[in-house]
């Protein structure tokens, strides 16, 4: 079992140094605060912003608003992962509102605004302002973390972290609409008590000491992500079926592979517990 950590963490160094190099060769290791690359990512967001607020006041139904933040550039699998649950809730609602950051792995386009601590801040509160009482929200945190941290990196450069405090502070406005958090990190569980709340379910990769997997340079989505969206009928399954079916999923993945288990966790609040158990 230390063989297959040290394994797992020489893989994600080597993958971090090869993703810097490449970038760097190709020219392509821009920061997020270079004012080229910071203006192009804030008319990226404008435009997101606008195109979700028009969709919203034009529409009377209830509708599922959208945030992925793909936050590491050391691998695809983080873009990959926004891109995934995204799929997946467009099968729920085809009128899907979503909104996408990412912070580009070598070979990922860079068509989305970063994921950088400010952005993130900006979207959760103009998702605050846009949720409606019959909508409901669903936000995506995927990259690298550690207990109590789930870390931001652009173009090889580390930048300030999310922590489960800040996560609470700039997602306030969320509290008491609909709103599922999905944290797709190791030691995810960590991030439990704090972002928990009556109108929320949280859905963590690990628990608050554990590792979660496929989050390497090599990977294409996290176990996590890959297992729940994985294909299966939608049409007469509860959240909590899938959220059963998802752990068993990663259970079997990590045992055949000789994994420490992750131990996903979840939290229902009080007032989200119909919406939980319902097809």
């Amino acid at each position: 079992m230390l063989l297959s950590l040290f394994t797992r963490r020489y893989l994600i160094l080597v993958g971090t140094a090869l993703s810097l190099a490449l970038a760097l060769l190709s020219g392509c290791a821009t920061s997020p605060y270079q004012p080229e690359a910071k203006q192009k990512s804030d008319l990226l967001l404008d435009e997101q912003l606008r195109q979700a607020s028009t969709a919203i006041a034009a529409d009377a139904e209830s509708r599922i608003l959208y945030a992925g933040f793909g936050m590491h550039s050391q691998s695809k699998v983080f873009r990959n992962d926004v891109l995934s649950v995204e799929q997946k809730l467009k099968q729920i609602d085809p009128n899907l509102i979503s909104i996408r950051l990412n912070n580009p792995a070598l070979g990922d386009p860079s068509d989305w605004p970063y994921a950088t601590q400010e952005n993130i801040e900006r979207v959760l509160t103009q998702l605050s302002a846009m949720a409606r009482p019959q909508d409901k929200v669903v936000v995506l945190f995927s990259s690298h973390g550690n207990k109590g941290i789930i870390g931001i990196n652009a173009a090889a450069q580390d930048f300030k972290s999310l922590s489960p405090t800040w996560i609470n502070r700039a997602s306030a406005g969320l509290r008491g609409k609909p709103t599922v958090f999905l944290v797709s990190s190791c030691y995810s569980g960590s991030f439990l008590p704090e972002i928990a709340g009556p109108s929320r379910i949280v859905l963590t990769a690990s628990a608050a000491d554990r590792s979660s997997f496929g989050c390497n340079f090599y990977s294409t989505k996290t176990f996590f992500i890959e297992a729940l969206t994985a294909p299966r009928d939608y049409s007469n399954l509860s959240l909590k079926q899938l959220v059963q079916q998802t752990k068993q999923s990663i259970s079997a993945k990590e045992a055949a592979l000789k994994l420490t288990p992750s131990l996903p966790q979840n939290s229902v609040g009080s007032a989200a517990q119909s919406w939980f158990e319902q097809l």
